[in-house]
């Protein structure tokens, strides 16, 4: 019996190079995306490199904003809403697909400008808030999104009904929490909608993708989704930093 477990354990321990690494590890598994179809692989591309151009935009909307050329959050709410709505009365083709991305450019500069109020407050907090903010969203961003396209079987489109419910909920809380105030709600709404932000990253690069298999190449369409998803995980992640840091800040008072 223990000649039989010291010959498996020398057998499996005989598996790995002289630097700890196994022989039939391959980094470029993690990245494998020959299941995808390559149509669906071009479509991605140019999905996330409009993600990308939209990303950069909003990044010019919050400087623009806290420079003071354009500190109007409220307008901008407007602005955002009215691009948003022309850019889905559009149909994608090869003519208006430059005027598609143009309004998707000007809806996340919107966007941009309204979420500059909030980093300004964190900035003012600790400026190194924000940057903390950025950088765990795309750490998260990158893995589910890679959870979502590395999976075979489309099981995150399931969590639609979920996510409607939990949309639904949130409504709730927040309507409520205009009367009652609570922070409990308050915090109850942050934390179910900070879960929400990841589940929708599975379900909608899941969704881009049956799309895309069904013939609907709409790139535009399909990175706003994306962006959207983006933009709520770093409001709550940001606003969870900043409330934490609040908190450490008053309890530093107190003693």
């Amino acid at each position: 019996m223990s000649q039989t477990s010291s010959s498996a354990f020398f057998n499996n321990f005989s598996e790995f190079r002289g630097n700890g690494k196994s022989k039939n590890f391959d980094l470029r598994t993690l990245f494998d995306f020959s299941t995808l179809q390559p149509q669906v692989q071009n479509h991605l591309k140019n999905v996330y490199a409009c993600l990308m151009g939209a990303t950069l935009c909003a990044t010019l909307g919050v400087l623009i904003s806290m420079t003071g050329w354009f500190n109007y959050p409220l307008l901008a709410v407007f602005g955002s809403i009215i691009t948003s709505f022309w850019l889905f009365s559009l149909d994608f083709n090869a003519r208006t697909q430059k005027k598609c991305f143009a309004l998707m450019a000007a809806t996340a500069l919107f966007i941009g400008m309204y979420i500059s109020p909030l980093i300004n407050v964190a900035i003012q907090v600790d400026p190194q808030i924000p940057v903390t903010a950025l950088l765990i969203t795309t750490f998260v961003f990158v893995c589910f999104t890679l959870s979502a396209l590395l999976t075979q079987k489309r099981t995150y489109l399931y969590l639609g009904g979920l996510l409607g419910t939990g949309a639904s909920i949130m409504l709730l809380l927040s309507f409520m929490n205009i009367f009652a105030r609570s922070q409990l709600l308050f915090n109850a709404n942050l934390y179910l909608g900070l879960v929400m932000a990841c589940g929708y990253i599975l379900y909608d690069t899941q969704l881009i993708v049956v799309r895309a298999n069904a013939g609907d190449m709409n790139y535009v369409k399909h990175a706003f989704m994306l962006f959207i998803d983006l933009i709520d995980l770093f409001v709550r992640i940001l606003v969870i930093l900043l409330k934490n840091a609040k908190s450490n800040e008053k309890k530093n008072k107190n003693r």
